[in-house]
């Protein structure tokens, strides 16, 4: 059994599908069981979700938060209220869970997840992956008064050690932290996961975890050895998690990447026609 947990609203219900569909395809042998943390939806939005997969290979499971359960969180157009229930999911979940591997619904799954999900993270409360080299790692380290050395991830995979943080999360601690820093927090969840635990997270290989296309093409840029550069072919045979976290995304009609055609157009059977629908980012 693997948990995933997210959070979206009804914006985002075609992107999610793809992202099932790619789990569900690539992990043919894992049963999956999906927490959609969510304040709105509706239960002909979960009809359209169940409708994408197997129930005997993915369990849906219909999360709903009210919204005054964690009110005052910061949110915006592109970061809807939901973005931020993914720091509570220790609050929320099934106490009989040990852990949880969060994921963006703009996410392709290329691979097996099982080592990534099973993996050993001592006593870190979140593992994930860094999109910035050391330089904005720098800039981020001062924006947010970030330990020495520590490294700014990206929220959008975050696999989540539930236990250690139903013993040691306070959601006290992250309104404060909200409300003193209120200024600083550009990207709101992710900026206060890394702001208030940052040296309690794990960071992981992002070519194999959380690859997006301006982090592939900064990697080969910044790369001298020519013989350590990667192409499509090697993320296809190697990386496990590709993360469209750009503005633009390959249901948009001024996309230009690479990564669409080849990673994304295969999961929606349809092309875009079914991703029709506004989207807000989660």
């Amino acid at each position: 059994m693997v948990d995933i947990l997210v959070t979206l609203n009804s914006g985002y219900i075609g992107p999610l599908r793809v992202m099932l569909r790619s789990m569900c395809v690539n992990n043919p042998l894992i049963h999956i069981r999906v927490f959609v943390a969510h304040i709105s939806l509706t239960p002909e939005d979960f009809a359209v979700i169940e409708s994408t997969v197997k129930p005997y290979d993915c369990e849906i499971v219909n999360t709903m938060i009210p919204e005054s359960r964690f009110p005052d969180l910061p949110f915006n157009y592109r970061w809807p209220k939901e973005a931020c229930l993914r720091i509570f999911a220790a609050h929320f979940l099934p106490e009989n869970l040990s852990r949880v591997l969060y994921l963006d619904p703009d996410i392709v799954v290329l691979r097996d997840i099982s080592d990534f999900y099973s993996m050993d993270i001592g006593d870190n409360l979140f593992a994930a992956c860094t999109h910035q080299f050391e330089v904005f790692n720098r800039l981020n380290r001062h924006r947010l008064n970030m330990g020495k050395g520590s490294v700014y991830i990206n929220s959008g995979v975050l696999f989540m050690n539930l236990e250690a943080l139903r013993r040691e999360q306070k959601v006290q601690d992250i309104y404060d932290y909200v409300s003193n820093n209120s200024r600083k927090l550009y990207l709101f969840d992710q900026d206060i996961i890394n702001g208030l635990y940052h040296e309690r997270t794990l960071a992981v290989n992002t070519l194999l975890y959380n690859l997006d296309e301006r982090y592939f093409k900064l990697y080969n840029a910044f790369q001298p050895d020519k013989k350590r550069r990667i192409d499509l072919d090697w993320v296809s045979g190697n990386t496990v998690i590709i993360h469209f976290c750009s503005k633009v995304k390959p249901w948009d009609p001024g996309y230009n990447g690479k990564f669409g055609e080849r990673f994304y157009l295969p999961y929606t059977r349809s092309g875009t026609s079914e991703l029709s629908r506004g989207y807000d980012r989660i």
